[in-house]
């Protein structure tokens, strides 16, 4: 009987985790606007390798806010592309401007894609 309630527990669990709310879009595209800036950032020591992987890790953000915003707003996929466009690139500058700390405190908060 335990284990059944057990199996029973786990597979609600596992309902409620499939069923939890995804984050607002701009919670996406302010993390691939960190991962732009922290990219752009002059860094003699960091091996080229590192500033394509965080390109691609800030692709896979803007990804992610295209589609939600797709979902959450129910616009159509151009519209999502400039929606997006314009929070990244204006989250990218802003952080420009400030330590590099900023980007990475953003970063570290960033919730995992489903890429």
């Amino acid at each position: 009987m335990r284990q059944v309630l057990l199996v029973l527990a786990l597979v609600a669990i596992a309902a409620a985790a499939d069923a939890a709310p995804r984050p607002h879009w701009t919670v996406y595209a302010d993390c691939a606007g960190a991962y732009v800036a922290n990219a752009r950032v002059a860094d003699p020591d960091r091996p080229a390798t590192m500033v394509g992987q965080m390109s691609e890790v800030a692709e896979d953000y803007a990804r992610a806010a295209r589609d939600a915003v797709h979902h959450q707003r129910e616009v159509g996929p151009r519209r999502s592309r400039e929606l997006v466009a314009r929070r990244i690139e204006a989250t990218a500058r802003r952080l420009s401007s400030q330590p590099r700390e900023a980007a990475e405190r953003i970063i570290d908060a960033c919730p995992q894609t489903e890429s």
